[in-house]
């Protein structure tokens, strides 16, 4: 291996939690309720992909709108306030430099968001190679965002580790062709998400081991 390639949201730092919970008061100021399943599909789908959602659920499109600008202004707010590092993401960085990885940020969020994340963890300057949602295509779990990232880095895909949080970054890297270790943050894999990992991790505490397995 050469490299190794993170995802953000939900992997490197904690926004499904405030997400989630920004989802259900936004839903709740609005007088209607989002169901588990929709929350659980809410978890690495694109914002396009999930008004898709919405809009079939409520079939009212100014409705839909509503409820994204008021659930982003709450959760903007709330990742001021209450966001956080995933335990053991700069260990795990730290963890990937020392065995001379490359290290690259593969998101599908927007650069400044992305960045100021980073800078505010101290983790930004850690990266060889970012990619943002300007710089791609299509979204996940198309495998846009990991082959930006492989090309920039001038390295194979078979050669790159993806670590992902959710079951579209999951479908992402492993259609990219590269080595993806799971670190589940709000679903739990299934068998189909399970076949498409070369590890399943209970935090990313255990990606230096994972790494020595993977190398």
């Amino acid at each position: 291996m050469q490299t190794i390639i993170f995802d953000m949201d939900g992997t490197l730092i904690d926004t499904e939690r405030v997400s989630q919970s920004s989802w259900r008061r936004a839903a709740s100021d609005l007088g209607i309720t989002l169901s588990s399943e929709i929350l659980h599909a809410f978890v690495g789908c694109s914002i396009p992909n999930a008004k898709e959602i919405i809009n079939a659920e409520f079939g009212d499109p100014d409705l839909t709108e509503r409820l994204f600008e008021h659930q982003a202004g709450i959760f903007m707010e709330a990742m001021e306030r209450d966001l956080e590092l995933k335990p053991g993401a700069a260990e795990a960085i730290a963890a990937a430099k020392e065995r001379g990885l490359g290290v690259a940020l593969a998101t599908s969020s927007g650069r400044e968001y992305s960045t100021n994340n980073m800078t505010r963890f101290g983790l930004m300057d850690s990266f060889d190679v970012t990619v943002f949602k300007e710089d791609i295509e299509n979204h996940k779990p198309a495998p846009d965002v990991y082959l930006v990232a492989a090309e920039r880095l001038g390295v194979d895909p078979a050669q790159c580790i993806a670590v992902e949080d959710s079951f579209n970054g999951v479908r992402a890297g492993a259609a990219a062709g590269m080595h993806v270790v799971m670190v589940p943050d709000y679903n739990e894999p299934t068998d189909e998400i399970r076949e498409l990992c070369a590890e399943v991790l209970p935090s990313l505490t255990e990606l230096p081991a994972a790494l020595d397995r993977l190398m």
